[in-house]
């Protein structure tokens, strides 16, 4: 029931993101605290793809509120298996990259340069963690 709550949550925060291109913190920042109060000390996979995201951000290549998300949801839920939650993650935001740079290219957009909403690519995250699990 928690991961659909979360599923759900998600989902809500993505509509949120595409009408108002903000990722709101009285979401993210509950969310990542109570994931690490509950997963601490984490792996060296958590901390590694949270500084990934950092640097990601640090380079604007996400958005603030993106890059909170992303951190929030890798710390509430932690693989049962090592690694494979960061698995899950880095495929992720590949295939939703590639998804994006495709849709970009369809409309003839350039495919570098464009801010645009990207608290949807954590949909397909939840939903590939959940079958996984």
């Amino acid at each position: 029931m928690t991961w659909i709550a979360l599923l759900l949550l998600v989902i809500a925060i993505s509509i949120y993101d595409l009408r108002t291109c903000k990722v709101p913190n009285q979401v993210t920042l509950p969310l990542l605290c109570v994931g690490v109060f509950l997963h601490f000390p984490g792996t060296f996979d958590i901390w590694f793809s949270c500084m990934v995201i950092f640097i990601a951000w640090r380079a604007s290549w996400m958005s603030a509120g993106d890059a909170k998300l992303w951190m929030a949801l890798l710390w509430i839920m932690p693989a049962g298996r090592p690694g494979e939650t960061v698995f899950i993650f880095y495929g992720t935001l590949f295939f939703t990259a590639l998804t994006q740079i495709a849709w970009r290219k369809f409309k003839h957009q350039p495919l570098t340069g464009i801010r645009s909403p990207g608290a949807w690519r954590t949909i397909p995250f939840i939903l590939w963690s959940l079958y996984v699990r």
